[in-house]
């Protein structure tokens, strides 16, 4: 009786539509943990067990109605069936076959396809039906999969497709097989119109439609407790030497291995869908006063001395990116794993709202401090990051780095894997993508590892933090038991945010509480959050060749010309104009005391063969130029003066 009560009112809510439909089993008690749950709105409404979370099979009917606003899903091709191409059992037995499952589901086929609205953002729907002859991929399968596919690049919207089952057909042959590359061909097709592709894995997805299209989504999602995979677990097991994990082939397992984005709850999942729909469609949000947040004055601060940058950056309680990134962003989803076999946690990274405009942000996050442990970023660390650079990319949204590292790491491990090549592939996304980046360093910026993600066109520092060509813990706090020592090497390395500041490295300096970031970092956070926006609010009104143009100059002219260099050069300018002085009046060069540390030139240069006081700024360093050596009209190259005159 209880099945069919909840006929009637499944059909009752369907306005009319008086197609048969495949009703779920009701249960009283959970399966797994042998609760009551009958009554449970959590399994009534979503088929959850409030107590285990299990998750029981939806068909596909059922998620529809989850996922669509109310009245708005409008099915394609909905009477599209198989006449059975081939049959390894005869044309009429695998016809009969598809009639009893059409007369038990009410649907025509294993998959149903069609447009509909989620919180008014107008997508296209494909659900697989596990319960369809295990949603394998025949023929109709997969041109109906194709075709919303090709429906969905052709009017530029977004495609969730919601993946239960997913097999070979063998009834069909080799034709089943060939439906994954029909799909894989119209997956492309979406991805060169930059239309999001959103995949949820439901138990089980497993073999063609798992190898194919629902593994080429900019986003994979899963349910918890679900059997993912290409090969059935009975083929694992069997080619396995030895006995399987107890979590094999689930979405855990998968997303510990760096092959999905994220395990979602499925009575969470319409809003988390919705909120990535928003993201990716570049929907900006209305929600408190930002404007005025943008025009705030942000205080300038005072120089901090460089042994107190390095204690501070390093403090164990130091926030860290994780926890500015959620008090930053709304909506914050992260985005894990590197699609190919690891989720590196060093790397952090997802989307959300900032100031209620979407963004995609990376953190490098410091691992619980224990004695003598560093925090260094790994190559699938990088490679995660590169996924989530290439996001921002693809659908036009601004980038935020935060970085917090003491290098890349040094071990053989990751020799072997590369990081020298996900270091130079990660500076050369950063470079070439068409979007505002706004980088910031939150605690040590650590040589390659913090150059990695710091290429962007504003660079920010911290009050406290710091910036090293080298990995600081092979010096400063490592082998020297000197920490007289350890302060010498800071002020030496210039490593502070001002000293970055005029070297022409950063852009600005964010404040910090007193004492710094760890004392109050929500203060920290709110003022990082401010200057972060104002930032991206002045890179927003950049054309895209702009953009990049300017980011190209940046750092092709980096040390060019500082602060540091341009005292250099006028000591020089100074001292050649001494020199010729001094030699017209003796009718001889001799070399002008400058400094303390000058000393006195023997020998005698006539006035013949050496520069008179028009041509000697020219001459020096080469041909007639500049200071540096070159044409009048360029800029020099180098703030660092080569010593000729000596």
């Amino acid at each position: 009786m209880r099945n069919l009560s909840g006929f009637l009112v499944h059909l009752f809510k369907r306005e009319g539509d008086s197609e048969k439909v495949y009703i779920s089993v009701v249960h009283d008690r959970c399966l797994l943990c042998e609760e009551p749950i009958g009554e449970t709105s959590a399994y009534l409404t979503y088929r959850v067990c409030p107590y285990c979370r299990f998750h029981y099979s939806l068909n596909a009917r059922e998620r529809i109605e989850l996922l669509a606003d109310k009245g708005t899903f409008k099915e394609s091709h909905k009477y599209l069936s198989s006449t059975a191409p081939i049959s390894f059992s005869g044309r009429g037995r695998y016809r009969r076959l598809l009639t009893q499952v059409q007369n038990r589901t009410g649907l025509t086929e294993a998959v149903v396809t069609g447009r509909c609205q989620i919180d008014g953002i107008e997508v296209m729907l494909v659900v697989l039906d596990f319960g369809f002859m295990g949603g394998s991929m025949g023929s109709v399968v997969g041109e109906k999969i194709a075709t919303a596919l090709e429906n969905a690049a052709k009017r530029h919207l977004p495609l969730i497709a919601l993946v239960s089952g997913g097999g070979s057909r063998t009834q069909e042959g080799v034709l089943s097989l060939m439906q994954m590359a029909k799909t894989v061909t119209a997956a492309n097709k979406l991805r060169e119109e930059g239309a999001p592709f959103i995949v949820v894995l439901a138990n089980p997805s497993t073999g063609q439609a798992y190898a194919s299209f629902a593994n080429l989504a900019d986003i994979i999602l899963a349910e918890p407790g679900s059997l993912i995979g290409l090969a059935p677990l009975r083929a694992m097991k069997e080619a396995s030497n030895r006995p399987l994990p107890l979590d094999a082939h689930t979405a855990e397992a998968h997303l510990s291995h760096g092959l999905l984005d994220n395990v979602v709850d499925r009575d969470a999942l319409h809003d988390r869908l919705s909120t990535l729909l928003q993201i990716l469609t570049s929907q900006s949000r209305d929600e408190g006063d930002y404007k005025d947040l943008l025009k705030t004055e942000i205080e300038t601060t005072g120089e901090a001395d460089a042994w107190e940058s390095v204690t501070i950056s390093r403090h164990a309680e130091r926030p860290l990116a994780m926890a500015y990134i959620r008090s930053m962003l709304d909506s914050f989803i992260e985005l894990r794993g590197d699609r190919l076999s690891s989720d590196d946690r060093s790397i952090i990274g997802g989307v959300g709202f900032l100031c209620g405009e979407p963004i995609v942000i990376i953190g490098q996050q410091r691992r619980p401090a224990l004695e003598g442990e560093r925090y260094h970023i790994y190559p699938d660390g990088l490679r995660k990051a590169q996924r989530l650079i290439s996001l921002a990319s693809r659908f036009k949204l601004p980038l935020v780095t935060l970085i917090d590292t003491q290098g890349a790491h040094p071990g053989l491990e990751s020799e072997e894997q590369g990081i020298g090549n996900a270091i130079a592939t990660t500076l050369s996304q950063m470079v070439e993508a068409p979007i505002p980046i706004v980088s910031v360093i939150i605690g040590e910026g650590g040589s390659e590892g913090a150059l990695a993600l710091g290429l962007s066109d504003r660079i920010l520092f911290q009050q406290y933090s710091i910036y090293s060509p080298i990995s600081l813990n092979r010096h400063l706090g490592g082998p020297f038991p000197d920490h007289m020592l350890d302060r010498e090497a800071a002020q030496a390395l210039m490593l502070t945010a001002q000293d970055c500041l005029e070297l022409g490295i950063g852009d600005q300096i964010v404040p910090e509480p007193e004492g710094g970031a760890h004392t109050n970092p929500r203060e920290a956070a709110a003022i990082m959050q401010m200057a972060v926006a104002q930032q991206l609010a002045e890179l927003t009104r950049l054309s895209t060749n702009k953009l990049l143009k300017r980011r190209y100059q940046k750092f092709r002219r980096m040390g060019e010309q500082t602060a540091y260099s341009q005292e250099a050069m006028d000591l020089e300018v100074e001292l050649l104009i001494n020199i010729t002085a001094d030699g017209e009046r003796s009718g001889r060069l001799v070399r002008s005391p400058v400094s303390e540390s000058s000393e006195e030139v023997s020998g005698d240069v006539s006035m013949e063969d050496g520069p008179t006081a028009a041509s000697a700024p020219q001459e020096l360093n080469g041909a007639g130029g500049n200071s540096n050596g070159h044409a009048p009209n360029e800029k020099p190259i180098s703030g660092v003066s080569s010593g000729d005159d000596s």
